[in-house]
């Protein structure tokens, strides 16, 4: 794989502060000449900052450093609309090394004495430059290694490393509560694990609740004495509201550890759980003190290979007492534990076989369902494929030797919606930890066996409907799809992937996916997520598009689904297609003008994406935001339309089912696009109405998905409907034929404006000695400038937002 050319644009706010000082830092990387020399660098680093930490809080109690790390990096009220700069990685960085001591406090110096507060600032420091020098680490070996993986690679584990809490709770225990809390899955926890999914989430709900309680009771307490004593002279207020004031500080901010520590008998007592089950789940995700590892190599570990905080995020100190480190118990992990406690037993198989294939296919087509507005024409189904699974041709509908020239194969899920067709395919295999941790030839492997089969499998049911307008069915008949214009992909992961799954143009240089038909792979949960926001099938079809057909994937990249999808909602996910091969498609689409070439030069730019979820984050936790005022509820992100457009797509869905690529190809539309389809509109409504007679007017789309045109007729005030129906059907057929355009729509207005009829028209484009005979007779000519839909972006200021690590609620 070529290397790429370096970021051109950065979309998204980056805080100078985050980066420390990056030419000193690289630098250190500078006269490297292997991987072992980057990892010598590193792990030099790294012994000389841990030493320098751990003088600092050398007689300090782990479980207040733990604490005050926490409320360092950690808004202590979740708000997503909150800036901060603080980071996991930081607080995992500074526990990896308490836990190399050997003991919660090592030395005698009394608690009171050891003030570890006056540390954190600098803790967060020197944690923060060595998460940035592991980056550096891996961008490094990523550049010499010859393995065109590896830059992926790299990035990859730069993510697992460094983005927590990967998924929405809603979503996340809507999930998981299919997976692991029924009839197989309940039994088989119980025996390998000894709690089940119900106790997994009572402890994580009363973890959270005991610590928020506690945080309350202590600002509401030291608030009462305030202001019970509101305008006393400090002298004069009494010793005993005074000792209270300060020692409810000392819990809050400056000793925390005995408000941050939490039982198995405390969380039995909140919840009504078994105590023993309590604390086997607690046990399950905890880490103990031990100095047989060093406390730098611990960090380097941490760094370089496998971080134990993402299965078990919290510190036990042996006695009973346990803290939380960065993520509750399970949160992101617990398919992995379950999975691995199964691994290796017979018990596997059934898992899954019976529940995680299942619900896998389940969710994914329930998403769609959602997100398409109709359930799927088949889900689960057995087709016929090609026994080379090349010659699609031997299975058209003509084919009278099924079973000599094709074999069985299934299929996950097929919908169609209009004329569009969307093939579905669904994986459950996880990652495996070596993969995670950047082990090239192993995340080669899982590639293959997951992203790589899934898009293999989808490509081939494209492949045949494309060639084939249809597919033999298991029972041998014949499913007739010769009405379908258009088919999109979707592979769809029970694994949350990042940039694996944002980076399709690099696995296409790989050759992992196809050039052609590359399918769009998501996790089900990104693919939820969009469904509960998406308000138009036609939304989530041009999303298809800008992500698996255009130079999107190219040139955009993004450590998550969902910062692309939250930019496209901004009407910002755009590249503009290079217009000398538009017009080479489309000969009748209009001349090639130096503007429209700059316009591509300036977008087919290589352009990282960064956080761009604030407004997701906050409307999809928004049963948790604390002002249930109307006014003071997040807003729900919607598409980045004129209004006007948004009300003439659904008045057109509610018309017909079928036109579900008119909205997709009027949302591709620019700002200025749109305006001037409205304008259209409105000059041949207002010309009606002035007149009395019919106007008729064109709009033209030729771009990368086709040549659509939109006819607009106006029908004045005592002219019946069928008539004007007829001349403006009869404009279409003979216009879009001179156009040559595969699918053409009319819209047909009464003179107050509202429209009274749709129509659509997706016949193929072609040779018509008729048709060109009606041309000539009617003197039509191709429009001289079609004004071609141009950037969403266009003339546009780019919304910027900082650039934070993910943290959805």
């Amino acid at each position: 794989m070529a290397r790429r050319n370096p970021v051109a644009r950065f979309l998204g706010n980056l805080d100078p502060a985050h980066l420390g000082d990056p030419l000193t830092e690289i630098g250190l990387f500078r006269d490297c000449g292997s991987a072992a020399d980057a990892r010598g660098v590193l792990h030099g680093e790294v012994v000389a900052e841990v030493d320098e930490m751990l003088k600092l809080i050398e007689d300090a109690d782990a479980f207040d450093v733990i604490e005050l790390m926490r409320l360092r990096e950690f808004p202590s009220v979740p708000d997503p609309n909150l800036e901060w700069d603080g980071s996991a990685l930081n607080v995992e960085i500074v526990v990896a090394m308490l836990l190399g001591r050997g003991s919660r406090k090592p030395t005698d110096t009394p608690r009171m004495d050891t003030r570890p507060h006056e540390a954190i600032s600098e803790l967060h420091s020197r944690a923060q430059r060595l998460g940035r020098l592991s980056i550096y680490r891996q961008q490094f070996e990523a550049r010499i290694s010859d393995d065109p993986l590896a830059p992926l690679a790299a990035e990859y584990q730069g993510a697992v490393l460094h983005i927590r809490n990967l998924q929405h709770d809603t979503i996340r225990e809507a999930h998981e509560s299919q997976l692991f809390d029924n009839a197989i899955v309940a039994p088989l926890m119980a025996e390998h694990l000894g709690y089940t999914y119900p106790d997994v989430i009572a402890v994580r709900n009363s973890m959270r609740q005991l610590g928020g309680d506690r945080m309350t009771r202590l600002r509401d307490d030291t608030g009462a004495i305030v202001m019970q004593h509101h305008g006393t002279p400090p002298d004069q207020v009494p010793d005993e509201a005074m000792r209270e004031f300060v020692a409810a500080m000392v819990s809050f901010m400056f000793l925390p550890a005995d408000r941050a520590v939490i039982t198995a008998e405390d969380i039995a007592a909140d919840s009504g759980a078994d105590v023993e089950v309590v604390r086997a789940v607690l046990e399950s995700y905890s880490q103990t003190f031990d100095d047989s590892i060093l406390p730098a190599r611990r960090v380097y570990d941490l760094l370089t290979s496998s971080n134990p905080f993402l299965i078990t995020p919290l510190v036990s100190d042996g006695a009973g007492n346990y803290v939380e480190t960065t993520t509750g118990v399970g949160l992101d992990s617990l398919r992995r534990i379950v999975e691995t406690a199964l691994a290796g037993t017979k018990q596997f198989h059934n898992y899954d076989k019976k529940v995680r294939q299942v619900v896998s296919e389940r969710l994914a087509t329930s998403s769609l369902e959602k997100l398409l507005r109709t359930p799927p024409r088949f889900a689960g189904f057995t087709y016929y494929a090609p026994n080379d699974n090349e010659t699609h041709t031997l299975l058209s509908r003509d084919c009278v030797s099924l079973k000599t020239v094709g074999k069985q194969v299934e299929g996950d899920g097929l919908f169609i919606v209009g004329d569009v067709a969307i093939c579905v395919e669904v994986k459950g295999k996880s990652m495996a930890l070596a993969a995670r941790r950047g082990d090239v030839k192993r995340l080669w492997s899982d590639l293959k066996a997951t992203i790589g089969d899934g898009c293999k499998q989808a490509a081939r049911l494209q492949a045949l409907i494309e060639t084939n307008a249809g597919l033999w069915l298991e029972d041998g008949t014949w499913l007739d799809l010769s009405d379908i214009r258009e088919v999109r992909s979707v592979v769809a992961l029970l694994d949350d992937i990042g940039p694996l799954g944002t980076s399709l143009g690099d696995h296409r240089e790989t050759g992992l996916l196809p050039v052609e038909r590359t399918p769009w792979v998501t996790s089900l949960h990104d693919l939820e997520t969009i469904a509960q926001v998406c308000d138009r099938p036609s939304e989530f079809l041009l999303y298809l598009r800008r992500r698996t057909d255009s130079d999107v994937a190219t040139y955009y990249k993004a450590a998550d689904e969902l910062d692309l999808f939250m930019l496209f909602m901004n009407a910002d996910l755009y590249v503009e297609p290079d217009p000398d091969k538009v017009r080479a498609e489309h000969p009748t689409s209009g001349r090639v003008t130096s503007r429209d070439r700059k316009e591509r030069a300036r977008s087919a730019i290589p352009t990282r994406v960064g956080e761009q979820c604030r407004p997701l984050n906050a409307w999809m936790g928004r049963e948790q935001t604390q002002d249930s005022a109307d006014d003071g509820r997040p807003l729900k992100p919607t598409y980045r339309a004129l209004p006007r457009i948004l009300e003439l797509i659904d008045v057109i869905d509610a018309h017909s089912d079928r036109m579900v690529r008119f909205g997709a190809d009027i949302l591709a539309l620019s700002g200025d696009g749109q305006r001037r389809l409205l304008s259209t509109i409105d000059k041949c409504i207002r010309r009606a109405r002035k007149d009395g007679r019919p106007h008729d007017g064109m709009f033209s789309l030729a771009g990368a998905w086709g040549h659509p045109t939109v006819f607009i007729g106006s029908r004045p005030r005592g002219i019946p409907l069928e008539p004007s129906r007829k001349r403006l059907q009869a404009y279409m057929y003979v216009k879009r034929h001179l156009m040559k355009s595969d699918r053409s729509y009319g819209l047909l207005f009464n003179d107050a404006g509202n429209l009274e009829l749709a129509i659509y028209n997706n016949r193929p484009a072609g040779e018509d000695a008729e048709l060109d005979a009606l041309v000539d007779e009617h003197g039509l000519r191709p429009v001289a400038d079609t004004s071609p839909p141009g950037s969403p972006s266009a003339r546009r200021t780019t919304r910027r937002s900082r650039g934070k690590k993910k943290r959805r609620k």
